[in-house]
């Protein structure tokens, strides 16, 4: 294997770590989801509202961390091709799109820890 894949291994090995933990953050926004239909429909629910909250908080700190960990491969990504003379043109676009994404995380974090305490079927992170 030449420097440039083992570069771009690694980082694809990463990009397939963060993909399986995103991938578990929606199941849990799923589960979430299907608690809250549960209440509404006066059926007993999975978690209680305290539970509910505590567990929708720390999934959007990890669905947090997880677009941190892609906009950390995008840039990186970019530098590997920058130093191998590779083409570019669309590192920028995955770039940006890795910000997009890292803002509605953020909004999404503080509307959890924002204080209402309740836990809207709707409010999906992913």
């Amino acid at each position: 294997m030449t420097n440039y894949n083992l570069e771009e291994d690694a980082l694809l090995k990463l990009q397939i770590n963060l993909s399986i933990i995103f991938i578990f953050t929606i199941i849990i926004s799923i589960s979430l989801s299907y608690n809250s239909m549960m209440e509404c429909e006066g059926k007993n629910k999975f978690y209680s509202n305290d539970d509910a909250l505590n567990i929708l908080r720390i999934n959007r700190i990890i669905a947090f961390f997880v677009s941190l960990g892609f906009i950390y491969i995008n840039i990186r990504d970019k530098n590997i091709k920058e130093k191998y003379k590779l083409n570019i043109e669309f590192a920028d676009i995955q770039i940006i799109a890795s910000i997009v994404t890292l803002i509605a995380t953020t909004l999404v974090l503080y509307v959890a820890f924002s204080g209402s305490g309740e836990i809207v079927a709707g409010e999906n992170p992913n």
